[in-house]
């Protein structure tokens, strides 16, 4: 009769090689009293015990830092917003004073405009030219423009654009560059 299925399967696996047999293997049995004292015994190790007192030691460290950082920047903040507001409110009292008592025109209104959103840009110039001239001794100096002159005769004499308007870069010791 022809065999089946299920006897052609279990030929397969007696089939393969035998890494070991049941009775030379020892059965692993679970002992918690074992597991207990094992865990007892490493944590009772002086290595042990330093290992997490340095843990636990550079973990504080790290907390204390970052809690540090965070009250800063939280500070930060606020001292930013409060120097802003009071920059407003100080230079909006100062707006008010001097249209009041001094009651501009369009022109001047529009003018002190100009020069209030212009201030930064000056500011930052000014200090790109002292860094240039503390660290290289280079420095800008520009002629000043000489005003027009009028003769008796009715005349207007001007002065060529390129002898008023030359600029001169010289360095510390006074040599032209």
């Amino acid at each position: 009769m022809p065999e089946t299925e299920v006897q052609q399967s279990q030929k397969s696996f007696n089939s393969l090689p035998v890494l070991y047999t049941r009775d030379d293997s020892q059965p692993i049995q679970y002992n918690p009293i074992q597991e207990i004292t094992q865990l007892w015994k490493t944590l009772s190790e002086e290595d042990t015990s330093s290992v997490y007192q340095q843990a636990a030691l550079k973990t504080w460290n790290i907390f204390k830092k970052a809690i540090t950082l965070v009250v800063f920047l939280f500070l930060l903040l606020a001292a930013l917003i409060i120097w802003v507001w009071g920059i407003g409110f100080r230079s909006g009292l100062h707006f008010r004073t001097w249209i009041e008592t001094k009651q501009p025109t369009l022109d001047e209104l529009f003018l002190a405009f100009l020069k209030i959103l212009l201030w930064p840009f000056e500011r930052i110039f000014d200090w790109a030219n002292s860094f240039i001239k503390d660290f290289f001794g280079w420095e800008i100096k520009f002629d000043s423009p000489e005003p027009e002159s009028t003769s008796t005769t009715g005349e207007v004499v001007t002065v060529p654009a390129s002898a008023s308007s030359e600029s001169s870069l010289t360095t510390e010791s006074g040599k032209s560059i």
